[in-house]
């Protein structure tokens, strides 16, 4: 597998040799807008030569198989960056477009997740409600469910049903202008709250079939299961992961990993007991040291975290409240007409 450096994967050193000699001796024959054609050509020609397929026969994206993350929405950026991350595809899975319908003028839409899904989807709701109000539909009500500490196993886990569920239905939900049977979105950034073994020790990672990736993916079914039982009107639920952890201190590559779980549940389960399902906003970004973006045009400081790296910061929060309204934004439910 190949290394990348600051998002551009890095072909082998004899190759790039190879490739300044050409450049030198084109600038110097033909100048430098025939030089950068056929460096481009040279360039190309080159990835063929060392695995890479501008078009793989099983439709991946093109590019080098990784094993440092790096963003999924950004595998199809051409032949500088990743393909793949440990034979997972770089590729956000697209499920399309759910239909979402009013009850009686009203669509409510409810986050669940743990700590920073809620403060984000806090942070979210104060921004629609003032200088985004304008894109928003009228119809749109968003009751925020987050619970802090609260992760997918315990939104899974009958003892705390009273807790969870039922504080957003009789305590939560009497407070906003809609009614349970209006609840018709599910925004769920799912995350396990358990990524330690006993001993504290990390989980392993992908592709360990005791991994963190592993874990998440089999919470994802129970959780589907479970979501028409208390939202029994529920149209779509639109599932989002972790962002980045890397200031936390060994929290990396199992925040990363815990988005592919959710990319590869979603590429197997677009419907499940008549409800779509699909992505919300990718939050995961890297370090802006590492100076790459993900596709959303976002990458991480310290300062977007609290002093332990765990928790976003008031910046943080709004890079996260910017990339899920960008995401509704793209469906006609959610956008004002």
């Amino acid at each position: 597998m190949q290394r990348f450096q600051n998002g551009v994967l890095r072909p082998p050193l004899q190759f790039r040799k190879t490739q300044v000699r050409h450049l030198m001796f084109d600038l110097q024959r033909y100048g430098s807008r025939t030089a950068f054609v056929f460096g481009t050509i040279v360039m190309v020609l080159s990835g063929c030569e060392f695995g890479l397929d501008p078009t793989p026969d099983d439709g991946s994206p093109p590019g080098y198989d990784v094993e440092e993350p790096f963003p999924i929405d950004r595998g199809d950026d051409g032949l500088t960056t990743p393909g793949k991350y440990k034979g997972l595809w770089l590729r956000m899975v697209n499920n399309g477009t759910p239909l979402v319908e009013p009850v009686e003028g009203r669509i409510g839409v409810v986050c669940i997740g743990m700590s920073d899904p809620a403060t984000e989807c806090g942070d979210y709701i104060a921004r629609i409600n003032s200088h985004w109000i304008g894109d928003v539909a009228s119809e749109v009500v968003v009751l925020n469910c987050g619970r802090p500490g609260a992760g997918i196993e315990d939104w899974l886990n009958a003892e705390h049903d009273w807790n969870l569920w039922g504080a957003c239905l009789n305590v939560l939900l009497p407070y906003i202008p809609i009614r349970r049977d209006q609840i018709r979105v599910v925004y769920h950034t799912a995350a396990n709250r358990q990524t330690t073994r006993a001993d504290g020790t990390p989980l392993p990672t992908y592709p360990h079939p005791e991994s963190d990736y592993q874990n998440l993916y089999d919470n994802l079914d129970t959780f589907a299961e479970r979501v028409t039982t208390f939202f029994p009107n529920v149209q779509a639920v639109y599932t989002s992961s972790r962002n980045y952890a890397g200031f936390a201190g060994g929290g990396e590559p199992l925040s990363y990993e815990e988005g592919h779980a959710v990319n590869s549940w979603l590429g197997q389960n677009s419907m499940v007991n008549g409800v779509w399902y699909g992505w919300g906003a990718y939050a995961w970004a890297p370090d802006c040291a590492s100076e790459v973006m993900n596709g959303g045009g976002i990458c991480y400081n310290q300062t977007d975290f609290d002093q332990g790296g765990l928790h976003s910061s008031p910046v943080g929060r709004g890079k996260v409240s910017w990339l899920i309204h960008h995401r509704l934004l793209l469906e006609g439910w959610y956008r004002r007409r």
